[in-house]
């Protein structure tokens, strides 16, 4: 009897022992196309401000971007795919931990989904423009530039972005409230990441010069919205109302849009 049981509790250790196995065989499926999405998209965020990127900065952008994968409500542990659950996690991530919007603004951006003219717009209220004393003695302007990344929720995950022309702010600017407008073409599936990047230019010390900082303190990047797009419409889950051949790199428009 003994040695039955014996048997017994081997065949349960054994039953255990696989599906643990399997679990972990699928969980590294869903890790393996997370890890290839978010390599593609760190190539683009690095190419938009390549100096605000720090050592950390792509683990960072591997684990949220796992977190908003893991929020498939539709596929099986194992086939987890962007955009089929809240994106939400992706809402906030920063180029470097240690400088953030909040170091030049007060406020963030708002961003607006039009469903029926498939835009973007972005709304960025001046007003909260921190003293220019405060951020650097020798601060002669700012530099602010706002992007939409796009992620097209198909088999490739094809990548692609929008970008505006470079507004600059001096001290002594009229601080009215600006708006941008991004126009997507047949946006009907889709994650958006709104981005917006500052960097700063320095008085020479002699006060005859400026000249584009490059220190890390003096520069952002940061994604102040994540939308998700289904159907042609802005998607959001109940509980965010409470708060083969790798896929290509499409070329962005040379044509970046204005402010109005």
């Amino acid at each position: 009897m003994s040695k039955s049981s014996g048997n017994r509790n081997t065949g349960v250790k054994q039953m255990v022992s696989y599906v643990l196995s399997e679990n972990s065989r699928l969980a590294g499926l869903d890790f393996t196309y997370n890890s290839g999405l978010a390599s593609r998209l760190y190539q683009i965020l690095k190419s938009i401000q390549p100096r605000a990127c720090e050592r950390s900065t792509y683990i960072r952008l591997q684990n949220i971007l796992y977190e908003a994968v893991r929020n498939d409500r539709v596929h099986d542990l194992g086939s987890l795919r962007l955009g089929y659950g809240s994106v939400l996690p992706l809402k906030g991530f920063r180029y470097s931990k240690r400088v953030s919007w909040n170091n030049f603004f007060m406020n963030h951006p708002v961003a607006h989904f039009d469903e029926a003219q498939q835009q973007v717009q972005v709304q960025l209220h001046l007003a909260g423009l921190r003293k220019f004393e405060l951020i650097h003695e020798r601060l002669a302007k700012i530099d602010i530039k706002i992007y939409c990344v796009i992620i097209t929720l198909d088999d490739r995950n094809t990548l692609f972005h929008h970008a505006s022309k470079t507004l600059e702010l001096r001290k002594g600017d009229h601080k009215a409230d600006r708006r941008i407008t991004f126009t997507l073409e047949d946006c009907k599936d889709a994650v958006i990441l709104c981005l917006g990047t500052v960097r700063c230019w320095l008085t020479s010390p002699d006060g005859q010069d400026e000249f584009m900082s490059n220190g890390g303190t003096l520069m952002t990047g940061e994604i102040f919205d994540a939308l998700l797009i289904r159907g042609g419409k802005h998607t959001i889950f109940p509980e965010e109302k409470s708060d083969k051949l790798p896929p290509p790199i499409l070329p962005s428009h040379d044509d970046e849009v204005d402010w109005d």
